[in-house]
């Protein structure tokens, strides 16, 4: 004699849920895998670019960039760099326009090129400071580079990232279909609130580059 086994509603219900969401979490990235792939292809040619060029200036630039540098390692020996509260500031008013310049560009709808050119300069900075700083010092320059660029850098970069996606993905869709003004209005919430998220990565990088990398960097090159 067969025996039934008898499920809960309550107990079944969840696998549904859960089945829901990796479709619609598959959905999400099948619909924005092209726009990842292409800026972080971008992001990864800044670099490389960035870190070619760095071995390449004159000795003119060298001179003056490694000046720069002797100046902030002993301001940092020294203490006398100006306050966290300060720093914290400064760097977030610095990281919060790129990330407001991938906004506007967004919002202007034909700026998806402007979009691209601003990810590959970021990335270009950033992989020139690294090159040039592990190049003209060693490996006090290796570790300036690890500890006082790419622990900022790197929250910086995954912010701008998910900025920059964010916005080709709204231009895209404003191009693509004439939408009536109340969608319209819905989609430029969604696409502001998602930027007003990027402003916390914007902070925590700043805070990091403010309160943390100056002591980090006085304790390894002490």
């Amino acid at each position: 004699m067969r025996t039934s086994t008898f499920v809960p509603r309550s107990t079944r219900q969840p696998m549904g849920v859960q089945s829901l969401t990796r479709a619609a979490m598959r959905e999400f990235v099948r619909r924005h895998l092209h726009v990842w792939s292409f800026l972080l292809g971008v992001m990864l040619c800044g670099l490389v670019f960035g870190g070619i060029l760095s071995a390449q200036i004159g000795q003119t630039d060298k001179l003056v960039l490694g000046n720069a540098l002797e100046e902030l390692f002993t301001a940092m020996k020294n203490h006398s760099l100006a306050s966290g509260p300060d720093l914290w500031f400064q760097r977030a008013i610095d990281d919060g326009e790129w990330v407001g310049c991938i906004w506007l560009f967004g919002v202007s709808v034909i700026g998806i090129p402007f979009v691209v050119a601003t990810m590959f300069y970021k990335a270009f900075t950033v992989g020139f400071g690294i090159g040039y700083t592990t190049l003209q010092f060693g490996w006090k320059g290796a570790i300036v580079s690890s500890v006082g660029i790419f622990l900022h850098e790197v929250i910086i970069l995954f912010t701008l990232f998910i900025a920059a996606g964010t916005a080709i993905r709204f231009s895209q869709r404003i191009l693509a279909q004439a939408l009536p003004m109340t969608e319209l209005t819905m989609q430029f919430l969604k696409y502001t609130g998602t930027f007003i998220l990027c402003s916390g990565g914007v902070m925590l990088g700043a805070f990091v580059q403010a309160f943390m990398v100056p002591h980090l960097l006085v304790h390894f090159i002490r």
